[in-house]
């Protein structure tokens, strides 16, 4: 890995599968000697959707203060206005940003999470774990006797779509598509991203996901069954209905938020115990006892989400730089996590860090991710079984670089093998 030009541009998307993830050496001269930085807007930069370009730059915070108090106020830096993401949308998409629940305006963004809150709380995730377990059983039962399998298809992205399908009320014959199209949807900034339909818009992950959503409602309507997406169609926002656009993008939205943080962070799980066998050790000598920690310390090591943006609402300052209003601020997770005054030695991969849980992976302030609860417990199933019954998983040659983003850090194939489990 080479150490990066200082005026290196994020907007690249070949930037972390050249870096074989995120640049942490330039992160680090950054919060150094430039914590606020201006990053202009990429030369030749080509569009990853129809109607999303990258003409105006934007402000990277490597900061963990920077990062947390931005994220805390949405006042002062929206997540509304220009929507939540980096890229630049036309009127039309940017309407459709700003309806899904991370674009909506923040009290409506507010109603909209006590609406959808229920189903995410303690008790009711309780109730879910036994659940959650019987599958992450399954999908080991369905590897642990061939001593090798392709570990992102086969065991990571199972279990997330399992949890989305079952709690928006998806049916199981549907589980298939969902499960495809939510991989296509991650790998949005490649051209075999866009779907069955290759470049052409109506064949685009997204838009599939969109007519997915809509057929799914037309159910839900005939059907109430008090799911979540039966919630969203006959429940109200602030004396209103939801549109189905609105709720097309939640559907979206936790698709892609349940799908990517789960996966990814299981990838980097059984990547980082490969790296580090003292630490992997230690997690086998007393799963229940270090896996949770181990969990966040992969979380905080390794985010498999590297940003999100808010948009500065009028003229302030962060860390005693000038912003003005409509400049575009991009919260970088990576940076934050390995921000040496919050966490000591921050590069060390220590499963033992007692602040490990304050990473800043799931966010923080209002848009926290409400799935945060949720994604630990897939993990700590599905990684319990691993590491109790294929314990000597480990990828078979070198890993495939970083998915090819600038959103997601996520390797999106890992063949490996294991000692085959006797029946």
């Amino acid at each position: 890995m080479n150490s990066l030009p200082f005026d290196t541009n994020l907007a690249n998307p070949d930037l972390m599968p050249d870096q074989k993830g995120p640049p942490h050496d330039l992160f680090r001269q950054w919060r150094e000697r430039d914590p606020v930085h201006w990053n202009p807007p990429p030369e030749n930069y080509v569009p990853v959707m129809p109607g999303a370009s990258l003409r105006q730059g934007f402000w990277v915070l490597t900061r963990y203060q920077d990062v947390a108090e931005v994220s805390r106020d949405q006042k002062l830096f929206s997540s509304h206005e220009g929507s939540p993401i980096i890229w630049d949308f036309e009127p039309d998409r940017l309407l459709m940003q700003q309806a899904g629940m991370m674009g909506m305006p923040h009290e409506q963004h507010l109603a909209m999470k006590r609406l959808v809150m229920p189903p995410f709380g303690p008790k009711p995730i309780e109730a879910f774990e036994p659940e959650i377990r019987r599958v992450a059983k399954q999908i080991i039962d369905d590897v642990a006797g061939r001593g090798e399998c392709e570990f992102v298809f086969d065991v990571a992205s199972r279990l997330p779509v399992f949890t989305f399908c079952k709690i928006m009320g998806i049916p199981e014959d549907y589980r298939e598509r969902v499960f495809r199209l939510g991989n296509a949807l991650a790998d949005t900034e490649n051209p075999k991203g866009y779907g069955e339909g290759g470049e052409e818009e109506e064949g685009m992950a997204v838009f599939q996901l969109f007519a997915l959503s809509e057929e799914l409602c037309e159910q839900k309507r005939a059907e109430p069954d008090g799911s979540i997406l039966s919630s969203l169609i006959h429940e109200e926002v602030d004396g209103e209905k939801l549109t189905q656009d609105q709720i097309n993008m939640f559907f979206i939205v936790v698709a892609i938020a349940g799908h990517e943080t789960t996966r990814g962070s299981a990838v980097h799980f059984i990547r980082l115990m490969n790296e580090h066998p003292d630490q992997y050790e230690i997690v086998k000598s007393d799963p229940e006892k270090y896996l949770p920690n181990a969990i966040d310390e992969v979380l905080r090591h390794s985010p498999p989400v590297v940003k999100f943006r808010r948009t500065v609402t009028r003229d302030t300052e962060i860390g005693g730089q000038p912003v003005k209003q409509g400049d575009k601020i991009y919260l970088s997770y990576p940076a934050a996590n390995r921000d040496p005054a919050v966490f000591e030695d921050p590069d060390r991969f220590d499963i033992l860090r007692e602040n490990a849980g304050r990473h800043l992976s799931f966010g923080t302030g209002p848009h926290v991710c409400l799935g945060s609860r949720l994604a630990r417990l897939q993990l700590k199933a599905l990684l319990t079984e691993i590491i109790t019954r294929i314990p000597d998983i480990r990828p078979a040659g070198e890993l495939e670089a970083p998915l090819r983003s600038i959103w997601f850090n996520t390797i999106m194939n890992m063949p490996v093998t294991f000692t085959p489990e006797r029946a």
